[in-house]
């Protein structure tokens, strides 16, 4: 009874639950580079790009003032919808957007015949992506749960029954159909609780206002962290694009672990942090060499054994990128050391300096992305984000050191 409570507990499922959704996006990515030609991934990767980008904005619209507002309100089922239709207003401005890109831009022609096909896909992931937010703002987890877990039994019963005809074209489709048929727990959820949202008004200036500037820090820190990716596809050639954002998958695993740690130390140095500034420094020092003497070992096996890193990945197709690997190990050991300095700006609750920070790193990928990109190559993208990350963590170390918060020299 005791392991039934443990496994049923809202902690460990929200953990199974992170577990099946990060684990699925993963595998995918690393499932489509070894079935899609080098082409077709980048595109699918760039595509993927932009999708961030609009669930990062959809995000701040939406699912953060949400997650604040949702307790304070009388007319809860009022809000839900206001939510919902809120979320379809956007996605629809957003596909139709996408089709005009199309019809008027002539760099687009070529892939006009993908253009349903990405409308598709961008609309169902949004939906489906909504629903799980909402039901995790709700602590509803079990139905998270259950979207998580039916999006990924769909994609492999579809993607087994495709086998050796998967195309971009219909991994478009095979992925929207997942996402919208593995949605269907909260489209019934809302049409259970439909209440005619009478009082949109204060909703809509509830959201306006908490929004505005999460929209900003949004685009800047999806800027900051993929425009050198991005412009890559434009001066190197789409195929470079996808090498890049399959590394990144492959360096993901490492996202989602420093991620766990912050989860785990943040309340804990909050806590510390209260009783005595000096113990939480300590205690933040101390747990970060040892986190970064582990992490320079494990990015050293990374270095020594990139090339099979990248076939396995990516399949033999991808030999020859294996220095790609080798050099976002070196941008990876940069981030790992401005995680620390991350959570204690966290802690000191010094949201604009984060906010400068990510102005300061997006101006600074404008300024030298064509340098870097035209004389450099992938060596040069990856060193431009490097060089953020850089920019980045002397900035809020800089900012530390004026609150008496100093980690590093």
């Amino acid at each position: 009874m005791q392991l039934k409570r443990i496994l049923y507990s809202k902690p460990v499922l929200v953990f199974i639950d992170q577990a099946i959704y990060s684990g699925t996006n993963f595998i995918l990515m690393l499932f489509l580079a070894q079935k899609l030609d080098l082409k077709s991934f980048g595109l699918f990767s760039t595509l993927m790009l932009f999708v961030y980008l609009t669930m990062s904005i959809t995000t701040a619209l939406i699912i953060q003032p949400f997650q604040v507002s949702y307790y304070k309100m009388v007319q809860k089922k009022e809000y839900l919808v206001f939510l919902t239709l809120g979320i379809l207003l956007i996605i629809s401005l957003l596909s139709f957007l996408i089709k005009l890109l199309f019809i008027v831009l002539p760099a687009f022609n070529h892939y006009e015949s993908y253009s349903n096909g990405i409308v598709f896909f961008i609309f169902c992931l949004l939906v489906q992506d909504f629903f799980r937010k909402i039901f995790l703002g709700l602590t509803k987890v079990i139905n998270a749960l259950l979207i998580d877990s039916a999006f990924l039994i769909l994609l492999v019963l579809f993607f087994y029954f495709l086998k050796d005809g998967i195309q971009l074209s219909n991994t478009l489709l095979v992925i929207g159909f997942a996402n919208l048929i593995s949605a269907i727990p909260g489209i019934y959820f809302i049409i259970r609780n439909y209440e005619l949202p009478k009082n949109w008004k204060t909703f809509l200036e509830n959201h306006i206002e908490q929004g505005k500037w999460l929209v900003y820090i949004a685009f800047l820190q999806w800027g900051s962290s993929n425009f050198f990716i991005l412009i890559s596809g434009i001066y190197l050639g789409i195929e470079a694009l996808g090498v890049l954002r399959l590394v990144q998958s492959v360096f993901g695993i490492i996202g989602v672990i420093l991620i766990s740690i912050e989860n785990y130390v943040l309340p804990k140095m909050v806590a510390i942090h209260n009783e005595s500034v000096a113990k939480a420094k300590k205690y933040l020092i101390d747990i970060s060499i040892v986190g970064i003497f582990v992490f320079s070992i494990l990015m050293c096996f990374v270095i020594a054994f990139s090339n099979e890193i990248i076939i396995l990945a990516g399949g033999l197709k991808y030999q020859k990128y294996g220095y790609v690997v080798k050099i976002m190990a070196v941008l990876y050991f940069f981030i790992i050391i401005n995680y620390p300095i991350r959570i204690a700006i966290k802690v000191l609750v010094l949201n604009k300096i984060f906010f400068y920070g990510y102005v300061i790193s997006f101006i600074l990928s404008l300024a030298s992305f064509h340098f870097f990109l035209k004389y450099f190559g992938l060596y040069g993208a990856v060193a431009g984000l490097s060089i953020n990350q850089l920019v980045m963590t002397f900035y809020w170390q800089n900012q530390l050191k004026k609150k008496q918060f100093q980690l590093w020299i």
